[in-house]
């Protein structure tokens, strides 16, 4: 049980090291050597913990955090894209939409809702949080149960 909790600890300390360091470039090998762990023992540990991938988890947080850029400054896209280190605004914009279910510059138009403002450190999907509703977009979007977003097509039946 105590090898148990050592491990618990270890994903949490990394788990907050991610967070407080993601406008830096975050590999699995890197933080595994970090960790004192193996890459493959390490992403086992964080899978079980989280529920998610440590690079999907690190590449989700990244989005987030660049939500709140996109919503309070004028920093342009590529910017933004270089910042969190994604390799081109392609990738990062193809990353976005998948994780978040709209583009970034669809993300910057919107507002925040009310209540969304002071949550927004804690959200898992800030775009969620828009004064926004996804029926009223001419592409909607619906999100799988492994939580990417994917676009649905419309078909008219006349």
């Amino acid at each position: 049980m105590t090898h148990h909790k050592y491990n618990e600890s270890i994903i949490i300390s990394i788990t907050e090291w991610i967070n407080n360091n993601l406008d830096q470039r975050l590999s699995v090998n890197d933080i595994a050597e970090k960790a004192g762990y193996s890459k493959w023992y390490l992403q086992k540990l964080f899978t079980r913990y989280h529920n998610e991938t440590l690079a999907r988890y690190i590449r989700r947080r990244k989005l987030n955090a660049s939500v709140n850029d996109l919503k309070h400054s004028g920093t342009p896209i590529i910017t933004l894209a270089l910042k969190y280190h994604f390799e081109s605004q392609q990738s990062f914009t193809r990353s976005f939409r998948q994780i978040m279910g709209c583009t970034p510059s669809a993300c910057r138009k919107r507002r925040l809702r009310d209540g969304a403002k002071q949550q927004s450190g804690n959200a898992d999907n800030l775009c969620a949080q828009c004064s926004y509703r996804q029926h009223e977009s001419s592409e909607p979007v619906s999100v799988s149960s492994h939580g990417t977003a994917q676009t649905v097509a419309l078909h008219d039946a006349g």
